[in-house]
């Protein structure tokens, strides 16, 4: 209780500090914010875990987000305080009178993120299986996984296939395909997890865990993701051993402690990053031949960095500087329309009133991501410039949407957590907590709803098969 109303208090005269404070860019004051963070966490990472399965879990959702929203949102100011990164770099200041603004922004969004995780309350998600859930299989779903990916490999352009993303489109059937079969693979992880838990058959180790998901299942997995890694696209590289490995700690309820996750955290980052300069070098040169030439190529930043291997995720801020450079200072905010956006898109069918209630339709206003690249590109962009989810809340409502916005976020984020390591959800808040947990590295550089359309597409699909497809066939 002290800890939130500390919090509560630290927030309030930051907000005063963002009404009223400087334009310029000091570096006195990027030193005080970025201290002031670290106490604040350094206080967080002290307080009691009350929850028996989270105390020393690292593979939480909370420190995976915190994390990564550390990487994005502060490590380019700390490598510039460092020396590394120079005060003329335009590109990613893009205005030295926002950047003190931008970093209170960030700040304000953290610490109202920890005031709603610390908020939830245990008894408000009953943790005892009220009735008995019938075990589904998920034949039938793999079945249709093999029809999808055998579609994407028949639809696919073969250039993209070889290494060429980012220049070359996938295709509009391989990417409907595609999108089909991770929802497919990752309600089949969901449900076997389930079936696991209801059957009592917890496995005694990861080996016993594969072995019950399936190998059919891991097969899918394994020539896929090889086939991304080739292309050169990396989500699907985090995102699937994420789904596949979290299910493991559902199930048994066994730890990842902090060294070991600090470890592959680290050494994910540098994978995907050196996967990001290869998909970048010469495209006639093989697979092979790009990783190699990667691993020997000049940082492609141009500037060091305190920690090179996450780089990448660092620059998210530059998105951040955009959207506070030009709003409201160019234009309004949107008033809540990015977020309504994300949850029409979400609901089947409530798409359509997107149109009715906005005039303006055009490319600029399909999201935060899409408004900040019209910024800087303008109406004929040739690449996305991104967003975070800070941008994100600020451009639908100022400061004070990134203190409602960040409040929701960490308390759904704490449910997430209750949900998945200390009881037997329902099924719509066991796929909410996966996706999550899936996309928490991605989280700080993009709409905290955009993942919301993922989560009702798999519960529609586990719904067909627990309801239609295992009854009719069965």
């Amino acid at each position: 209780m002290f800890f939130k109303f500390l919090l509560s208090l630290v927030l309030t005269i930051l907000l005063g500090f963002y009404l009223t404070g400087p334009a310029e860019m000091k570096t006195a004051i990027m030193i005080t914010l970025i201290i002031i963070v670290a106490i604040i966490l350094t206080l967080f990472s002290l307080h009691k875990e009350k929850v028996f399965n989270l105390k020393g879990q690292f593979l939480k959702h909370s420190t995976i987000i915190l994390i990564a929203f550390l990487i994005a949102h502060y490590q380019y100011y700390i490598d510039y305080l460092l020396g590394f990164a120079s005060y003329d770099n335009l590109y990613f200041w893009v205005n030295h009178t926002i950047v003190i603004k931008a970093m209170l922004l960030s700040t304000i969004g953290l610490i109202a993120f920890l005031i709603g995780y610390l908020s939830f309350i245990k008894k408000s998600l009953k943790q005892p299986i009220k009735k008995k859930e019938k075990i589904a299989g998920t034949t039938y779903l793999i079945f249709l996984s093999i029809i999808c990916l055998s579609i994407y490999f028949f639809t696919a352009n073969p250039l993209y296939l070889i290494g060429f993303y980012g220049a070359e489109k996938l295709g509009a059937t391989a990417t409907y395909s595609i999108t089909l079969f991770s929802s497919l693979i990752f309600a089949v992880i969901i449900q076997n997890c389930r079936n696991m838990v209801l059957t009592n058959k917890i496995p005694i180790n990861f080996k016993a865990y594969i072995k019950m998901q399936g190998y059919y299942l891991t097969i899918l997995i394994g020539v896929y993701l090889l086939s991304v890694m080739i292309s050169g696209d990396r989500g699907p590289l985090i995102t699937f051993p994420m789904c596949y490995i979290s299910g493991y700690f559902f199930v048994t309820k066994k730890k990842l402690r902090t060294k070991y996750g600090l470890i592959l955290f680290f050494a994910a980052a540098f994978f995907i990053s050196i996967l990001g300069i290869a998909r970048g070098l010469n495209k006639n040169l093989d697979f092979v031949s790009k990783l190699e030439s990667s691993l020997n190529s000049d940082n492609r930043f141009k500037e060091n960095s305190i920690l090179p291997a996450t780089q990448n995720l660092a620059v998210s801020v530059r998105s951040l500087h955009t959207a506070v450079n030009y709003v409201p200072g160019q234009r309004n905010f949107l008033y809540g329309r990015f977020q309504v956006q994300q949850i029409f898109s979400a609901i089947p069918f409530f798409s359509f009133f997107t149109p009715l209630l906005f005039t303006d339709n055009s490319y600029k206003y399909g999201g935060s991501a899409q408004f900040i690249t019209w910024i800087n590109q303008g109406d004929n962009p040739t690449s996305g410039d991104g967003t975070t989810c800070i941008a994100d809340f600020y451009l639908d409502f100022g400061v004070f949407g990134v203190i409602f916005g960040m409040f929701l976020f960490g308390y759904l984020i704490r449910l997430c957590e209750i949900a998945m390591f200390n009881s037997f959800p329902s099924i719509f808040w066991h796929i909410f907590s996966v996706v999550y947990i899936v996309n928490a590295v991605y989280l700080s550089r993009s709409p905290v709803l955009i993942n919301l359309k993922t989560v009702v597409f798999i519960y529609i699909i586990l719904l067909v098969n627990n309801y239609v497809l295992n009854k009719k066939f069965n």
